[in-house]
């Protein structure tokens, strides 16, 4: 395995991670498509990984993280996520911008910076989407687009896939719904592929409507 790691190459394999994780199967068109970059490039690069033994690719071209890969994955989202909280709690960025500015901290914090990181921020289990550290587990919850009308939910994490999207994330904050905050589902139109929903601290403020492709981004545990 190469000594150094370059910044794409992080940039992969916490991909990759991210992927496995949700319970998707790596692939290099799915990483052209989270990456924004070409299936060539994707080609080119997974096969210089593949070299380096930080991935393995079976007949299908399903990619699956070796030990060191997944070592370096595990890094890499590490030092992202306590850079977003570090942006977040400590700085006072915005919530929606927090993600694509520690996209530019993660790749040069030293691990002695993380650490210390780590122990300002109390050992946080989540980052401020709500999006498990490596090494912490996702609580059990499903997709948004799941729960019906009159459920009441409460959003637990806003995914990694949503997280690329800035005005998205904007736009969530905007209307508070932001991990924490409970939300009733007001209406539920699969002709429109629409559902509405209340956030707040009684799940009765001001109708959102969200489209059911951004809904399945949202992870929420139904209230028992």
């Amino acid at each position: 395995m190469a000594e150094v790691i370059s910044a794409t190459i992080e940039d992969y394999l916490g991909a990759i991670y991210l992927l496995q994780r949700e319970g998707e199967t790596a692939i290099g068109a799915r990483l052209a498509e989270r990456l924004r970059v070409s299936r060539p490039t994707v080609t080119v690069t997974l096969q210089r990984m593949e070299r380096d033994g930080l991935v393995l690719l079976d007949e299908r071209k399903a990619i699956t993280l070796t030990p060191a890969g997944l070592a370096a994955a595990q890094a890499v989202l590490r030092r992202h996520m306590l850079a977003e909280l570090l942006l977040h709690e400590v700085i006072g960025l915005p919530w929606h911008q927090v993600h694509e500015e520690a996209d530019r901290l993660e790749h040069h914090l030293s691990p002695a910076a993380v650490d210390r990181l780590d122990t300002l921020l109390e050992q946080p289990a989540t980052c401020p989407h709500g999006n498990p550290l490596p090494g912490n587990t996702p609580a059990p919850a499903v997709p948004l687009d799941e729960a019906r009308e009159g459920e009441v939910v409460v959003l637990t994490r806003v995914t990694e896939e949503a997280e690329l999207r800035g005005e998205l994330m904007a736009f969530l904050e905007e209307n508070g719904l932001l991990p924490g905050v409970r939300l009733r589902v007001v209406s539920y139109r699969p002709c429109n592929e629409t559902m509405t929903v209340e956030a707040g601290a009684e799940a009765a403020g001001r109708p959102v409507v969200l489209g059911l492709a951004t809904a399945r981004l949202l992870r929420v545990q139904r209230e028992s």
